[in-house]
């Protein structure tokens, strides 16, 4: 029985000692497996930020990083942002802006506690990085003799050219403040509070809180990652902050309206203007509306370009409802061939209610028209 009992006893040890080995082994392996992800995780940060080690500066001068005219949150909070990740990785970078900022990227800077950037005026001879855009009749005065380092845009592909490599990212998302939270991520390089909170502002304003067309996954886990880090516990309440905002053109006249998110365009050797404007309801719409045709009357005049737009658009409730404003006959007749299926023209606008974003469908859909129809 003694002998039974101690063949029992050495049977239970034995499993006992193999489950401590085992637990040993399992520990040892998975301690292994954290060091070597590790170690390809900081190789690959390591990777990503040499890949612009050869980044081509003139006269070891300041890099200059800057967005297009008119300027909106994504575009400012996106040169502020990857100034900062320049400056990390040792470059002499500086945020600037083209022209004055509007009321939400005022709130948007003034609850991060951070200053307005600088204007450059002219940006010959200078080392320009240039962020979400990649056209020259969006961007700063002097484009064309300046020297264009980097080029960093979610839209599509523009009419910027260069001799020199560049550093270049294009990604079919919602913001190009998406595409920045990205590369700290591959760089391996801290976010603090008040860029995450930029970056948040910027996405969520870009992408009308992840409903915009353009809005991806990736969009969606910046604003999960960035809300951590930026300690915004309620983010759809920060939106209607920052929308509020976006919608408050408050005692400005309508040509500062139209010009508030205005982008120019040239395709097959015409030019053609889109001034972005928001509304809250179809009321407003239609008052906007009138409104925008006489600024685009004196508008006219002050751009050089073919044709000349305004689009009021609805972002409420799941609503997406655009009304777009030709300026004259000229920009009525060409849009119309352009755009037949629209739903309605109310003797000033064209009204479109499934939308008809400028970046995915309107500068699209009017450069297709004018390269099948060429003019003189």
């Amino acid at each position: 029985m003694k002998t039974k009992n101690n063949k029992n006893i050495l049977i239970i040890l034995l499993l006992l000692l193999s489950l401590v080995f085992g637990v040993i082994g399992y520990n040892i392996g998975k301690n292994n497996t954290i060091k070597e992800y590790k170690e390809k995780e900081e190789l690959l940060h390591l990777l990503n930020r040499n890949s612009i080690e050869n980044i081509s500066i003139e006269n070891n001068g300041v890099i200059y990083v800057i967005g297009h005219k008119s300027p909106d949150t994504d575009t400012v909070v996106s040169a502020i942002a990857y100034a900062r990740l320049l400056n990390m990785l040792g470059y002499e970078a500086k945020a600037v802006i083209t022209e004055e900022i509007n009321n939400e990227t005022k709130y948007i800077l003034e609850q991060a506690g951070v200053d307005v950037p600088e204007q450059l005026y002219d940006a010959s001879g200078e080392n320009i990085f240039l962020v979400d855009h990649s056209e020259y009749a969006q961007a700063v005065e002097g484009l064309d003799d300046a020297h264009i380092v980097g080029v960093i845009d979610h839209h599509g592909v523009g009419s910027i050219s260069t001799g020199n490599q560049v550093v270049y990212q294009g990604r079919p998302i919602g913001s190009t403040a998406t595409i920045i939270w990205l590369d700290y991520l591959n760089y391996g390089l801290e976010i603090d509070k008040t860029i995450a909170y930029l970056l948040l502002g910027a996405i969520l304003s870009d992408t009308n809180n992840l409903t915009g067309t353009t809005s991806s996954s990736v969009d969606a886990k910046a604003v999960e990652e960035l809300a951590k880090i930026a300690g915004v516990d309620d983010v759809d309440s920060l939106y209607r902050k920052i929308h509020e905002e976006q919608l408050s053109y408050g005692d400005m006249s309508g040509l500062e309206i139209l010009f508030s998110d205005y982008k120019e365009y040239e395709a097959s050797g015409k030019k053609f203007g889109i001034g972005l404007i928001n509304s809250i309801d179809e009321d407003a719409s239609k008052k906007l509306s009138a409104m925008m045709k006489e600024a685009l009357v004196e508008g006219v005049n002050m751009k050089e370009v073919d044709y000349l737009y305004a689009s009021v658009g609805i972002r409420e409730n799941g609503e997406k409802i655009d009304y777009i404003v030709p300026a004259d006959e000229k920009s009525k007749t060409a849009f119309e061939a352009a755009f037949p299926d629209y739903d309605e023209y109310d003797g000033t606008a064209f009204i479109f209610r499934k939308g008809l974003g400028r970046k995915t469908l309107f500068v699209p859909g009017f450069t297709d028209y004018l390269a099948s129809h060429p003019h003189e």
